[in-house]
């Protein structure tokens, strides 16, 4: 029997309230308790924003997964025995025992089920928006950022292309977008761009208005990452890290265009974790977003999940990340980047400017990995044009 991960909401939260449940309730009949130890902090929306402890909580069986007798533990009773433990309900001892003719008083914690899940959820660290994702100097570029990508899955680079190779990549990438509307145009009229699904070999829509266009066959790009982005020290480095020495890896290159009315995304991961490998082996691949305009919240950006890297079963839980408040905003400047596992959680936010979003895309991979889930296998010139 697999273990049960759930998420409680105590609030208000106190110092060394985490600990008190820990050491005030290790089992139920039996049944032990592992405890997170990463809390975090959230505010609910339900209860006038109310300061809310966030505590993870796995119930595992002494007698092992596999025993047909093995204990279960329903979410709802560890939150009914916190509510014991912290505000003395039914308990002996308590003060409501103690003065039985008396009204009872209110309790003073509210404990609440947030969330049940078959993988542990990852949470926002509890003093802190994921500074440092933001802040790592070049001294310590090649040991935290490697770190990072290992804990969070994501990681932020500044400044890896300077104003004129912004401006050079963003020349192609305008060229490539006008040839394929073109495409579209003369041989896919019965397509209402920007409203209609469609995957092509050449590019697939991402929800309204939104598209993903690979830029391999584009003349001097994929040069140009070899050039502008390769040979940067602190791209060798973390890519050496994550995927292995440079012979070993190679890249995929698109633009992820949103324009004006595009919509937030669904909850998604680029890739899925390899079959038969352990959640905890190193990335097979890692993205590069580069941002070709600066990023804010009206031309929109990618919002992530750190830590949902590391487990196949947190697809579909994304929206379990906004209710706790545990994502992470893209939001950076033209020029930046943002690095993130394969197998991370993310997804594109809304465009309500004026104006396009383009933003380029750099899978670096290990060699013996092919993309085959995002694009498909038909062009936009049908084969039997002339």
């Amino acid at each position: 029997m697999p273990p049960a991960h759930a998420l409680l909401g105590i609030s208000p939260p106190a110092p060394g309230l985490a600990t008190r449940i820990a050491r005030g309730l290790p089992s139920i009949d039996g049944v032990a308790l592992r405890w997170g130890e990463d809390t975090s902090s959230t505010q609910d929306a339900e209860r006038n924003n109310a300061e809310t402890l966030l505590l993870a909580v796995t119930a595992v069986d002494a007698e092992g997964d596999d025993d047909e007798d093995a204990k279960e533990v329903a979410p709802e009773a560890i939150v009914a025995r916190v509510d014991e433990l912290l505000n003395g309900v039914g308990t002996k001892g308590s003060d409501d025992d103690c003065n039985k003719g008396e009204q009872r008083r209110p309790p003073q914690y509210f404990v609440e089920l947030w969330a049940t899940s078959p993988a542990p959820l990852p949470l926002r660290p509890i003093d802190s928006a994921y500074d440092e994702l933001l802040a790592i100097s070049c001294e310590r570029w090649d040991f935290d950022a490697s770190q990072l990508m290992t804990q969070y899955g994501a990681v932020l680079q500044t400044a890896i292309l300077d104003e004129e190779e912004v401006a050079a990549l963003r020349t192609m990438v305008d060229q490539a977008i006008a040839n394929v509307d073109a495409l579209l145009a003369i041989h896919r009229p019965e397509l209402d761009v920007g409203k209609d699904s469609f995957v092509f070999l050449e590019i697939a829509s991402r929800n309204v208005q939104r598209f993903d266009l690979r830029l391999d066959e584009c003349e001097g790009a994929a040069d140009f990452v070899e050039r502008c982005i390769l040979n940067k020290p602190q791209v060798q480095s973390l890519l050496t890290s994550c995927l292995g020495e440079r012979d070993e890896i190679d890249f995929d290159l698109s633009v992820v265009y949103s324009r004006p009315g595009a919509v937030d995304q669904r909850w998604h991961a680029d890739g899925e974790h390899i079959q038969g490998a352990s959640e905890l082996d190193p990335p097979y691949a890692v993205c590069l977003f580069l941002p070709l305009i600066d990023l804010d919240k009206t031309v929109g950006y990618t919002q992530f999940w750190p830590g949902s890297h590391k487990s196949k079963h947190l697809v579909g839980f994304g929206p379990v990340a906004e209710l706790t408040r545990t994502t992470y905003d893209g939001i950076c400047k033209s020029g930046d980047g943002v690095w993130y596992d394969y197998r991370l959680l993310h997804r594109g936010m809304r465009n309500i400017s004026d104006q396009l979003r383009p933003v380029v895309q750099v899978i670096f991979k290990k060699r013996w990995y092919v993309e085959k889930r995002n694009y498909g296998t038909e062009s936009i010139v049908p084969s039997d044009d002339p």
